[in-house]
């Protein structure tokens, strides 16, 4: 029997939408298509759309949770909720590209105000929302989940020239400054440094010329591949320069109890204030200085980070119970509109 709650997501996968699935009982469904030239966009949005729409019709969900961007997911909604099914609850999970990049042009506080909920994922995020327009009494925090994995399945032997391993998962984003990881990588030749994710993204931004012996682009790899190669390294590197990004990749880290090296903003420290060192993310002597201390000091915030995966389930959880009170609270309203 199909659950009546759905999560649409127009990627091949997204681990906030899964880690969240047990306790909201919804259905992921990850919506892809066959293009990925940015030519074929348009295309790409039509056929999209289309498998949405078409879920949405067969199954009749009762709760629907979209991630944004792209802000037209909402639209679609909406229409489905106009002419299809009135009682269903719009839930909008806003990823920080709703407010930042090129996805910033397209933002409409008036069409985001129209959905049920709006979901943010931070506290900093939440304040500038309001700022721009978005319903505070709509506006709900739910942070990412740390990640729900099996961390005691044993891992295939790992052979190295090597002493340590780090590994940076990264978006190739402008935010993260590949050519300062590239200098501080060039101060610790004994230390391996694997850069995972989409590298073509990053050709037009970075100069890949300028890679030392020991950084290796693994590229994107598959989700069971990937997680091997998590695991099998010492520490877990996250790097940005925008102070509002609280990097999925430490939530990752976190629920797979893996000390971190992550930027020094004030929103990761008060985020992962156990098991990670925070360093300077444009001065190359701070990285460099960050990962040897952390490897120094691995015990310790392999330690800390265990404690800090209890305590950010036990806080999510409470932001959770929030989210669910007001789906409870517009069933409730829709019961009772029905019954009049």
């Amino acid at each position: 029997m199909e659950k009546q709650n759905i999560y649409f997501a127009w990627i091949k996968f997204q681990r906030r939408a899964v880690s969240m699935q047990s306790y909201f009982d919804y259905n992921c469904k990850h919506i892809t298509s066959c293009f990925k030239n940015k030519y074929f966009r348009v295309l790409d949005y039509i056929i999209k759309s289309i498998k949405t729409f078409v879920i949405l019709c067969k199954e009749k969900p009762k709760t629907v949770w979209i991630q944004l961007p792209p802000i037209f997911l909402l639209n679609l909604l909406l229409f489905y909720k106009k002419y299809f099914n009135k009682e269903v609850i719009i839930i909008s999970d806003c990823h920080n590209g709703v407010f930042f990049g090129k996805w910033k042009k397209y933002f409409d506080p008036d069409l985001l105000n129209k959905s049920d909920i709006i979901v943010v994922h931070n506290t900093v995020i939440r304040g500038i929302a309001i700022d721009m327009g978005l319903n505070a009494e709509k506006t709900i925090i739910l942070e990412d989940k740390p990640a729900e994995k099996n961390i005691d399945t044993p891992l295939p032997k790992k052979e190295s020239k090597y002493t340590s391993q780090v590994l940076m998962p990264c978006g190739f984003s402008k935010d993260e400054p590949l050519e300062v990881v590239f200098e501080a990588a060039r101060q610790i030749p004994d230390i391996h440094i694997l850069i995972s994710g989409p590298k073509e993204r990053g050709i037009s931004l970075f100069d890949y010329n300028k890679i030392p012996d020991n950084v290796s682009l693994i590229g994107f790899l598959p989700l069971e591949e990937y997680e091997i190669v998590f695991r099998q390294s010492d520490l877990i590197m996250g790097l940005t320069t925008e102070d509002h990004i609280q990097l999925s990749v430490a939530n990752e880290a976190t629920g797979l109890e893996m000390p971190m090296v992550l930027s020094d903003t004030q929103l990761l420290r008060d985020m992962f204030y156990k098991g990670a060192v925070y360093v300077e993310t444009l001065d190359a002597d701070s990285i460099t200085n960050g990962i040897k201390k952390a490897l120094n000091d691995i015990d310790r915030l392999q330690n800390e980070v265990r404690i800090l995966k209890i305590e950010r389930n036990e806080k999510w959880c409470k932001m959770a119970m929030q989210v669910l009170e007001k789906i409870n609270g517009k069933e409730c309203k829709n019961e009772n509109e029905n019954s009049n």
